[in-house]
């Protein structure tokens, strides 16, 4: 009995050779020529767009080094939405962001990214996590210094002078934003020096780069891949990117560091001059003597038992300098205040009835 397959398996037996054959068939007769073919756009119209891609990448692979996640554990009570006393403590975990500023293994982050944290831990790029001990912080400030055993293979970074920078400069962030580690993105700055953005007074980098939660103590990066900022906030009414994102200026944050070092195992405290104070008009300056060229701000008033009435200082000092700073402005003042902190000392050159002094003041708790 001679056994014969049915004709419609011969048919789409030749039917499937057949687009096996113009599958493969050279030239343009097959669909192979779609796999093949050059580029849309050869190197030459493309060659500004792939030098700077190229920059891109060389910013990626000179900073991911150094670039680290931060992850927090902290207890909290979990309440039943049902029962009111039924409730329950849970470890929960959250995320942030650092960079490693010295090859003994310390690490910067913010100063909330830590905040009541039970135990910290740095993840680096590679995958390792290392437990890192709390250094120091400054709350106003919000910076926080953390340190991880040496030798750890991370890169410190490099820092760039962020008063030389423009609006319209590369603007880079890397940093785990809702936990996805490593992430780049890229933007501008769009302004220098924004104030007034909290209560901290200090002056923050904008830039429209995309800083989200968790992006938070990463580091703002130049187009050399040098650390111009410290991300750490954003505006937006839904808690989101909405390409308006803020950075604490490197040469400020490189102060507050240096004070935290200095101050190892606290935690600097939020400190308030508790003067009224402003840029004199000019018939302030006739009545009062002071030279028209003068840079400084006139304390027209003070808070009764404060740090600036207590240390000696009298409504129409003319303050010119706080720390060695020039105070141009009020904001400038405050600045200095901030730095120093609750229980510091500030020191003040004033102009007084017609001469130069030099005042201490104790920043106290009114």
């Amino acid at each position: 009995m001679n056994f014969r397959l049915p004709k419609i398996v011969w048919v789409n037996v030749g039917l499937l050779v057949l687009f096996l054959f113009v599958l493969i068939l050279p030239g343009e007769g097959g669909l192979s020529s779609f796999f093949r073919g050059g580029k849309p756009l050869s190197y030459s119209d493309q060659k500004a767009g792939i030098e700077l891609q190229n920059a891109f990448r060389n910013v990626y692979n000179s900073a991911k080094g150094s670039v680290v996640s931060i992850r927090t554990k902290k207890t909290e009570a979990i309440t039943s939405p049902y029962q009111y006393f039924d409730y329950r403590t849970e470890k929960l975990s959250s995320f942030g962001s650092g960079f490693l500023i010295h090859e003994k293994g310390y690490v910067v982050t913010n100063f909330h990214v830590i905040s009541d944290a039970e135990s910290i831990e740095v993840i680096a790029s590679d995958g390792s996590v290392f437990p890192a001990k709390f250094v120091g912080s400054h709350e106003r400030a919000d910076i926080a210094l953390l340190k991880i055993k040496e030798g750890s293979g991370l890169k410190p970074v490099s820092f760039g002078d962020s008063d030389k920078i423009e609006v319209g400069d590369w603007a880079i962030a890397i940093g785990s934003p809702f936990g996805l580690e490593r992430s780049f993105s890229v933007g501008v700055v769009s302004a220098k020096y924004r104030e007034d953005l909290d209560e901290t007074g200090q002056t923050h980098i904008q830039t429209d780069s995309m800083i989200n939660p968790g992006s938070s103590g990463g580091p703002l990066l130049n187009i050399y891949g040098e650390v111009i900022g410290i991300n750490r906030l954003i505006r937006s009414d839904s808690g989101r990117n909405t390409g308006i994102g803020f950075a604490i200026p490197m040469n400020y944050a490189k102060k507050i560091i240096q004070l935290i070092e200095e101050n190892k195992g606290r935690i600097i405290r939020p400190a308030t001059l508790g003067v009224m104070a402003t840029v004199p008009l000019p018939d302030h300056r006739k009545a009062l003597a002071i030279p028209a060229d003068w840079k400084g701000v006139l304390v027209y008033d003070m808070d009764p038992g404060s740090s600036a009435e207590s240390s000696g200082l009298k409504r129409y000092d003319f303050i010119m300098e706080a720390n060695g700073v020039q105070v141009k402005n009020i904001n400038d003042l405050r600045e200095q205040v901030g730095i120093v902190g609750l229980g510091g000392r500030l020191k003040l050159r004033i102009y007084r009835e017609k001469s130069l002094e030099e005042l201490t003041v104790r920043l106290i708790q009114k």
